[in-house]
């Protein structure tokens, strides 16, 4: 798949690895970019994305992914409006933290199924559209327990099944949309490196972060921008793609016990 003259629309945007992400796509010939966040885009990122395509439309829209009606109106008439169609959706939205486990699963996970089956009926063959590619950004955590982030692990874990449950040659061969998706490692975020404290009163796992977290070298948001722009153009429909440590690779799963 080429994504020159392409149209994407890229979700947590404005952070570390929504920039990578929206400079890889801009570098591969995407031509019209609609970076989304709960917050604005500053000028020093606009000009970051600028360097990588003079020539690009790029669009800065503010939304909060957990609301489905601020998000159903953006991506249905302001996106539509501004770019005519979608052909590639990332959802890199998140946070690691927060005192109520609603708020960080409306985030993490309602805003990210919300904003898939809303751009799914926009996309769709089956209904008009041109097909495409969704993006949905889950994490190592969401592959394996991670004891102090129990919650966020929640999360990502429930990425990854419902992207799966998506990525299946019947879906694919109706609607034209293929979804992917990337799981992380840890990566030089602001998200990452604001994530100080845990919201759970258990000790053990308060030491448990503090010591992971301590020596912890987080990789580069590029690495994360680079992973998903091959998992696009190479990636297969339904697979998962780990970007740790600075290195690429495709994951394997077990096959199915219960289907």
């Amino acid at each position: 798949m080429s994504l020159a003259g392409q149209s994407a629309v890229v979700f947590g945007g404005c952070g570390g690895m929504g920039i990578a992400i929206g400079q890889h796509l801009l570098k591969q010939g995407v031509k019209k970019l609609c970076i989304v966040d709960v917050a604005e885009l500053t000028e020093s990122n606009l000009l970051l994305l600028k360097e990588n395509s003079r020539e690009a439309l790029i669009l800065c829209k503010t939304c909060d992914i957990s609301n489905r009606a601020e998000l159903k109106q953006l991506l249905e008439k302001d996106v539509i409006g501004a770019l005519g169609s979608i052909d590639i959706l990332v959802n890199s939205a998140g946070i690691v933290e927060s005192e109520i486990p609603d708020k960080l699963i409306g985030v993490n996970l309602t805003g990210v199924i919300n904003s898939c089956l809303i751009a799914l009926n926009l996309m769709s063959r089956a209904k008009g559209g041109k097909g495409g590619v969704i993006v949905n950004v889950a994490s190592t955590a969401g592959l394996e327990p991670i004891p102090f982030l129990p919650t966020y692990c929640a999360s990502k874990h429930g990425i990854i099944g419902f992207t799966r449950s998506l990525g299946v040659e019947p879906v694919y061969s109706e609607t034209g949309v293929k979804f992917i998706i990337i799981c992380p490692g840890g990566t030089r975020t602001r998200m990452f490196e604001n994530c100080r404290t845990l919201s759970i009163e258990i000790e053990a796992l308060q030491k448990m972060f503090r010591e992971f977290k301590h020596p912890f070298a987080p990789q580069s948001p590029d690495v994360v921008g680079a992973c998903i722009v091959r998992a696009i153009v190479e990636g297969a429909n339904g697979s998962t793609w780990i970007c740790n440590d600075g290195k690429i690779a495709i994951h394997s799963y077990p096959q199915s016990k219960y289907l």
